[in-house]
């Protein structure tokens, strides 16, 4: 596959991290890499401190783009993985996904249950000092 078709999917809903999405976003844009915004919903949603972001695509949309996906990052913690465990739409997406390593603020047991059996994930502290520099190093990997 190559590097043009592949896509890093930033999950997006109510109550998420901010900076932890704030910070993939921009260093993975700023590599020029591939990188969609996905809304559990195409409207604006706030964050876990009131900052809203605005969707590039739905996960409807998202859906159609999934097996393409070289990293899908999920910035939330267990306490707000509710709207991900509520969507149907969410296993579909992971499974098609399942190539993709998945990377997340720690989770529960229970949390890691969604996601394909066999999948690569790391965890990220949100407020990790070292977050750029991880996602710098991700870029690296991947060139």
């Amino acid at each position: 596959m190559s590097k043009s078709k592949q896509y890093t999917f930033v999950l997006w809903g109510n109550g998420f991290e901010e900076s932890m999405a704030a910070v993939f976003i921009s260093e993975l844009r700023q590599a020029n890499r591939r990188v969609k915004l996905v809304g559990l919903t195409q409207r604006p949603t706030r964050g876990a401190y009131g900052l809203s972001f605005t969707p590039d695509i739905s996960l409807d949309q998202a859906l159609s783009l999934a097996a393409s996906a070289v990293w899908v990052v999920i910035p939330s913690r267990s306490a707000s993985f509710g709207p991900l465990l509520a969507d149907p739409r969410l296993p579909a997406f992971f499974q098609a996904a399942h190539k993709a390593c998945f990377i997340t603020a720690p989770l529960t047991e229970a949390d890691r249950a969604l996601f394909p059996q066999g999948c690569q994930w790391i965890e990220i502290e949100p407020s990790d000092e070292w977050l750029v520099k991880i996602v710098r190093e991700m870029v690296s990997l991947n060139e």
